[in-house]
Parts: C-alpha cells; structure tokens; sequence
C-alpha cells in the first residue's frame, strides 16, 4: 500500500505529465501546412498530400506564423549545376593547394627573382656550349668527308679500287652527322623548355616576393636571334682598256 503522503505528489506528477502531453498533441494538432496547389494558388490545411511535398511548403504555427520552410526539391538540371559547381571549386581548391607547395619550393631555392635569373643564365649558357660543341663536330665530320672523298676519287683516277676501310669511314662519319643533328635537335628543345619554366618561376616569384627581376630584361635580350653580318658588297674592277 502507497504512503499516504506520497499519494498527492504522485497525483501531481501525473497531473503535470498529462498537461504537458496534452500541450504537444494541441500543439501538433494546431500545427498548419502552406503550400500552392496546381493552380498555383496558397493553401492552408493541417495535411499536406504528398505530391505537393516536393514542390516546397511551409509550417506554420497556431498563431499563423511560419516556424519552419522546406524548400522545393531540386531538378536534374539544378543538382547538375549544384554538382558541377561543387566540382569547380574543388578543384580551384585543390590548384590553389598545389601553387601554394610551388610558391614555398621557390622561396626556399630563391630569396630574390634575380637568383633565378642566374641561375637560367647558366643552365642556357651551357645547353649553348653543348649546342656549339656539337656543330663543330660536325664540321670536322664534314671535312673529313672531303678528305676521304678526295682520296676515294684519287684512287679511282688511278684505275685503282676504293678501299674497304674509306668506305666504312665515310658511313661512320655521315652517320656521326645525323647523331650530332638529332642530339643538337633535342638540346634546342630543352633550351626553349627551361627558358620557359624559368619565366614563369620568375614572374611568379615578382608576384610572391614582391621584388623586380632588374636582371631579367638584359637576359630576354640576350636570347634575341642576332642579325647576320651583312655580306661585303662585291666591286666589279673596271676593264684595262689599252
């Protein structure tokens, strides 16, 4: 049997229990949904169909006032466009993350745009030097050729047959030729490569730096194909006359 003088407390706990629960089902019953039919037109009801639902609705409270609006679903072409820029700025993110590694690599190898002028300075000076070291190869290959051939035309003058030993020379040497081209090819287009890698490290360095390459200008110009000498204009003597 319960203690007389438990038995109002308990009668009051349930007493507020049931009022509470009584408020929320009121509160919930009063409850009002707003949304536009297929007319277009507003209605208020304490349902709403669910063909409706995805066109976007409001609750509204039982003073009228709207607590809470949903907002209509998506179409294909909205969440293709929501994806698509989702997407773009990912990866602007991501490009943006990948500079910022590029532009921290370049402060710790150069503290001022001009240092990496220097440096391509060198790395152009000596592609140059190989470019060149290659050409004079082949001039020497070249005037080998000649000897070679004159001596081959001598011996034929003579009624005598070409050696075998010239004949594998003169292949040798025409084939040193098209090696020394090819390679002096391939150094051409890495002179362009690097001289283009290090204009963009160095302007990007002006940008990060917020320095001058003063140096740069002098370079870019020293890159300029010079003219070719002009050839010395040839006089004709005038005729002995007698």
């Amino acid at each position: 049997m319960l203690n007389k003088a438990f038995q109002p407390k308990a009668l009051l706990y349930t007493f507020i229990l049931c009022c509470l629960m009584l408020s929320s089902f009121d509160a919930t019953a009063a409850q009002l949904y707003r949304y536009k039919d297929d007319q277009g037109n507003y209605v208020l009801n304490q349902t709403i169909p669910p063909k409706y639902v995805k066109k976007g609705y409001d609750i509204l409270n039982s003073q009228g006032r709207v607590i809470k609006t949903v907002a209509p679903a998506l179409t294909e072409a909205q969440i293709a466009a929501r994806d698509a820029a989702l997407e773009e700025e990912r990866i602007r993110k991501e490009e943006a993350k990948k500079q910022a590694l590029i532009d921290d690599k370049l402060r710790q190898l150069y503290s001022h745009p001009n240092d990496a002028v220097r440096v391509v300075s060198r790395r152009v000076a000596d592609i140059k030097g190989l470019i060149q070291a290659k050409l004079n190869r082949i001039e020497t290959s070249k005037e080998q050729i000649i000897e070679e051939e004159a001596s081959a035309a001598s011996r034929q003058r003579q009624g005598k047959k070409i050696l075998e030993t010239t004949l594998k020379r003169l292949d040798k040497l025409k084939s040193d030729i098209e090696i020394n081209k090819h390679d002096i090819s391939e150094l051409k287009h890495e002179l362009e490569k690097v001289k283009l890698e290090f204009d963009e490290k160095i302007k990007r360095l002006e940008v990060i730096t917020g320095k001058e390459a003063t140096d740069y200008p002098k370079f870019l110009d020293a890159q300029k194909p010079q003219p070719e000498p002009a050839a010395p204009e040839q006089t004709q003597d005038n005729p002995v006359t007698q």
